[in-house]
């Protein structure tokens, strides 16, 4: 909370950590808004125009971010850190609209096409100024651009109104079964996994065992692992039914039973893992990219399936005949929304690879799991960071380190050394450079700040590109034949260490100031249970006017009710709407019914009173049948309203007897009132 005293922000590290929360909400939301448009029943374009637009944004948010230091100018003031906040305000509606839209039956909140595309036309209006102020590139900026963007969207809205006119009053029950039928799929892709005949499963004509690994022939043709399965693989062996499409994954053929142990057969890797193979060979550069790029596809993959590996790692890198590589050893994987995996008795061997608010988690009391939603895709970034130090300098990461020493390490900061090698050519020493800055870029310390997937994505991609592999160059080097960290050399490079790592110097014309902090808007909602109606007012007016659509429901609460200020219905009644359908507030969709139910007898004209009941039964229905939250009191209203035939419907005592009834499950006392009423 604000002091009451101004006084101004002092240093970059302290701006920082305005901008943190921020950032870290934007991060979420963008999430989301990938998930929606993965998940889309319908006005896939619409949401793929979305998903674009969020992505470019995100992208360039991140690296303005990256570069605090160049621009640390505008992180002072106090109308960038206000547009900040609208920034991410604007997402917020942004999920919010694709999410109606990519569902039939959240398509139907709208009344036509027109509406579509005017809630669209503003969010991308107001979505650019935001940009604008931020200073973040856009890629849709020309007029021909926008004009193609204009069309895809018309294109998709006639679709879908085609399709409703199709299906007519079926749109409700399809929606259920496509949700049924997902539910099917995903259900039998986790439970079964094919079982192959142990007799499809021949000797080769070398015998070669890694390990408790065997080696076999598949039907005459395919080389295969055969790996005992444990306890500890049954989690493994769900995740990997999901993962047949990627060619990045190493791939699972199903289980069997050999040798007396059931095994899971999966693809054969010739050549070992990727730590075996830089412990026996040196890698060249150009297949050091193509390597990074191939194991960061994988990862892209497992992000698009809602999956995270949590051990990324040279050792969980396969490596095929041809030095393709490939994702294996899931046994430590989950889903994103699945219970977090427990690490504890991992943790010595991976904490070289793991981002510190994981370590933080484990340190507390590493003996006790708890299901904290610590690990995300900032975790995983990390760990990517960390293996791409341990490709580029070929050698395990702290060797030689206690766990103690480690975690103490990195939590306070610290990281790997990193140091320049000594190279024959350019173009190699180029690589390693780009290797240094995806490094340090990955392992920075605060998750939000590091390196976000399409960013490196298109590094990775740009690298490949840039320093393909030459086709005259040898597959791989003798080992220890380049002198990657320079230690061959008389004179050692100094470490490059430090210029990697963020510096944050105090900035003499701090401009925001401490009472220009913009108080969360949960704690507003704190302040009101406690009756300090004063401060609520003042958090829930400061969000409202930065577009947060649900500080908007409450300052028309406070409104609709005087609370701390003169009673305005007509003002509240439109802040109830812009919530609505800035946000789909279910309970702003319900008072704003409620507020035109009120005034409708004091209406004279006709037209415009059955104009108002349509509208009024609209949100009603909007706020009972709200996917978010449905609310209660919509549901005893519609009830009330079918069952008696009121504001001028045909009586439905079906239609509203269930209403009734979801409103009196949620103990309701006036639905079950009414229930009683009619069953008597």
């Amino acid at each position: 909370m604000a002091s009451t005293a101004s006084s101004a922000i002092k240093g970059a590290a302290d701006i920082l950590s305005l901008y943190f929360p921020i950032i870290g909400a934007v991060k979420l939301v963008v999430g989301e808004i990938y998930q929606i448009y993965e998940n889309a029943e319908c006005n896939k374009e619409l949401c793929v125009i979305m998903v674009d637009r969020v992505k470019t944004a995100e992208c360039s948010m991140d690296k303005i971010v990256r570069s605090i230091e160049k621009n640390k100018e505008d992180f002072h003031k106090k109308s960038y850190y206000k547009a900040f906040e609208k920034f991410k305000n604007i997402l917020i509606q942004i999920r919010d609209f694709t999410k109606s839209v990519s569902k039939l039956k959240g398509y139907k909140k709208f009344l036509n096409a027109t509406d579509v595309k005017n809630k669209y036309d503003h969010l991308t209006k107001e979505f650019d100024k935001c940009m604008d102020e931020l200073h973040f590139a856009i890629d849709v900026s020309s007029a021909m651009d926008r004009e193609l963007e204009a069309e895809r969207v018309d294109k998709a809205l006639e679709e879908v109104e085609q399709m409703l006119a199709n299906l007519g009053d079926k749109v409700d029950t399809i929606a259920e079964d496509v949700g049924f039928i997902k539910a099917q799929i995903t259900k039998q892709i986790d439970v079964h996994a094919k079982r192959i005949d142990p007799n499809e499963l021949g000797d080769p004509m070398v015998q070669t065992t890694k390990g408790s690994v065997i080696k076999k022939i598949y039907k005459s043709a395919i080389d295969v692992a055969c790996k005992p399965i444990k306890g500890q693989n049954e989690n493994e062996l769900a995740i990997l039914g999901k993962l047949g499409q990627s060619p990045r994954i190493l791939y699972f053929y199903g289980q069997s039973y050999i040798n007396n142990n059931n095994v899971m057969v999966s693809e054969w890797a010739e050549r070992g893992n990727l730590r075996e193979l830089y412990d026996k060979f040196d890698i060249p550069w150009t297949r050091k990219i193509q390597i990074a790029k191939d194991i960061f596809q994988g990862i892209t993959f497992l992000r698009t399936v809602n999956i995270f590996h949590h051990d990324i790692r040279c050792e969980n890198i396969f490596v095929l005949r041809d030095l393709n590589v490939k994702i294996g050893n899931f046994k430590c994987a989950r889903e994103v929304n699945g219970v977090s995996t427990n690490l504890s008795s991992l943790v010595t061997n991976i904490i070289r690879w793991m981002a510190p608010e994981l370590i933080e988690k484990y340190k507390r009391d590493p003996s006790k799991h708890k299901n904290e939603s610590v690990y995300t895709i900032n975790c995983e970034m990390f760990s990517f960071g960390m293996l791409m130090w341990e490709l580029c300098y070929e050698k395990l990461p702290y060797e030689s380190w206690e766990y103690i020493k480690i975690s103490d390490h990195v939590l306070t900061g610290e990281r790997e050394n990193i140091f320049e090698g000594k190279f024959k050519t350019f173009d190699e020493q180029q690589i390693q450079l780009e290797f240094i800055k995806i490094i340090g870029e990955a392992w920075r310390h605060q998750p939000e700040l590091r390196i976000t997937v399409p960013t490196l994505s298109l590094k990775l991609e740009e690298l490949s590109r840039k320093y393909p592999i030459p086709p005259d160059a040898p597959l791989l080097l003798k080992d220890k034949e380049l002198d990657l960290d320079g230690q061959k050399s008389q004179n050692r490079n100094q470490t490059l260490k430090e210029s990697l790592l963020p510096k944050f110097d105090d900035d003499p014309e701090e401009i925001i100031e401490e009472e220009d902090i913009i108080i969360p808007l949960e704690v507003g909602t704190e302040m009101h249970k406690k009756k300090n109606y004063q401060e609520a007012w003042n958090c829930f007016k400061q969000n409202a006017e930065l577009g947060n659509p649900a500080a908007k429901f409450w300052l028309g609460y406070y409104l609709h009710y005087g609370y701390h200020v003169e009673k305005d219905p007509i003002q509240a009644r439109k802040l109830f709407k812009e919530a609505a359908d800035d946000h789909n507030h279910s309970e702003s969709q319900c008072r704003y019914a409620v507020s035109l139910l009120g005034d409708l007898n004091k209406e004279s004209n006709e037209d415009i009173k059955d104009k108002n009941r349509k509208e009024i039964i609209r949100y009603f229905e909007l706020a009972a049948e709200n996917s978010s939250k449905p609310n209660v009191d919509a549901m005893y209203y519609l009830g009330d309203i079918y069952v008696n035939g009121k504001l001028k419907v045909h009586k439905n005592k079906e239609r509203g007897v269930n209403y009734l009834r979801l409103a009196s499950n949620s103990n309701h006392e006036r639905a079950s009132v009414l229930l009683k009423k009619l069953s008597g």
